[in-house]
């Protein structure tokens, strides 16, 4: 990668972290019996995300091919197995963790709302759960699904000896 290739890739990163931050400040969630809470709520908040798809994409590429190199290069040594399965756990468990956060909120709309009967009428993402997976973590856990998506790549594709 070209140090301006580089540059780019580190820009939209940046870019696309404080998007994501921005993103969760918007669409914090309204705490009830609360008027503390006069920022907009919910899809509003995620308009600069409209912004941010060219640096989004950027860094998503640059995620990949860097670590897709990093891979290689580090194919048949025990750092390789370690980067794999980090990379495979820490974004499974912020899954669980946001998709439990999600159904605490959820409950918590249920019986606050009396227009509503049973809990399956209120989807995990809605518009007063968004700011739990517009974060930081919920970024990290996808550039780190890229990252073992590059590892899996390199694991799964022949790897010519005679280079060795």
């Amino acid at each position: 990668m070209s140090k301006l290739s580089l540059f780019f890739y580190v820009l939209s990163l940046i870019i696309t972290a404080i998007i994501f931050s921005f993103v969760h400040f918007l669409t914090e969630p309204i705490i009830i019996g609360s008027s503390k809470n006069s920022i907009s709520n919910g899809n509003p908040g995620l308009f600069p995300l409209l912004f941010i798809t060219p640096f989004f994409i950027v860094s998503i590429i640059g995620t990949f091919k860097i670590a897709y190199v990093a891979a290689k290069r580090t194919f048949k040594t025990v750092s390789f197995k370690i980067m794999m399965l980090l990379s495979f756990i820490f974004p499974s468990v912020m899954v669980l963790l946001t998709i439990k956060k999600a159904k605490e909120v959820r409950l918590i709309i249920f019986h606050h709302n009396d227009s509503v009967t049973d809990l399956a009428e209120i989807a995990l993402l809605n518009t007063f759960s968004n700011h739990i997976f517009f974060n930081g973590w919920t970024l990290l856990a996808l550039l780190l699904t890229i990252v073992w998506i590059a590892y899996l790549f390199v694991f799964m594709k022949p790897q010519d000896e005679s280079l060795s």
